[in-house]
């Protein structure tokens, strides 16, 4: 599995289609955090709205580096779709993961508030499990679930907004409902955490199931 999420890290690598991505959220981090954002735990609140929808954007661009040819022969040295579509999703899960520490360090360097480590460590929990929410979507939208580029990025637009339409609905609307009002932000993460990993687990499911119909 190493050798496999390697091999897909190189591929995404080379194609460069992560620039756009990871320069969208660097830019809107930074001017999230030029100046004063307010109490940290609200602050992490509109990162989390960042993290989200570029997580998900990234898992797309990793679920399709491939393309369809290359992809069925990537399926038959691994030994089948299961190990390949749970490849992407560790591969896009370590992606998220990082984002969500990167979101929760550069406050703590630049605002001016104090950051315990508690709260950071909050502020982390709840960046990540925005981004694997994103994960999911992005596992839920990509290839082989949906095999036209055009409609994944659609599909997962829509999904990424229509989550963040439902108010104080799990797995993301909770979370950023508790930062801001900075009140049961522990249960609306535990509640979210496990909601997060289940979703990566069934899209993860889905894909290995409709691999082999469309590869």
């Amino acid at each position: 599995m190493t050798a496999l999420v390697r091999y897909l890290l190189a591929d995404v690598l080379r194609t460069q289609r992560w620039l756009p991505p990871l320069l969208l959220f660097a830019a809107v981090l930074g001017m999230l955090y030029a100046s004063d954002a307010g109490p940290p735990l609200p602050a992490y609140a509109g990162t989390c709205v960042l993290v989200y929808p570029v997580s998900a954007w990234l898992t797309v661009i990793i679920s399709t580096a491939e393309d369809p040819v290359r992809r069925s022969i990537t399926v038959v040295a691994a030994g089948g779709w299961g190990r390949v579509q749970a490849a992407v999703a560790v591969l896009a899960s370590l992606a998220a993961v990082a984002l969500a520490a990167v979101a929760a360090l550069v406050p703590v360097l630049t605002q001016p508030h104090p950051h315990p480590p508690a709260t950071v460590l909050e502020g982390f929990a709840a960046l990540a499990v925005c981004a694997l929410v994103g994960v999911g979507v992005g596992v839920l939208c990509g290839r082989p679930v949906i095999t036209r580029a055009g409609w994944s990025v659609l599909a997962s637009a829509a999904l990424v907004v229509l989550v963040l339409l439902f108010g104080r609905t799990p797995p993301v609307g909770n979370v950023l409902w508790s930062l801001s009002h900075q009140d049961g932000v522990t249960g609306a993460l535990a509640l979210s955490g496990v909601l997060a990993v289940l979703f990566v687990v069934a899209a993860t499911r889905l894909g290995t199931a409709l691999g082999p119909r469309r590869g």
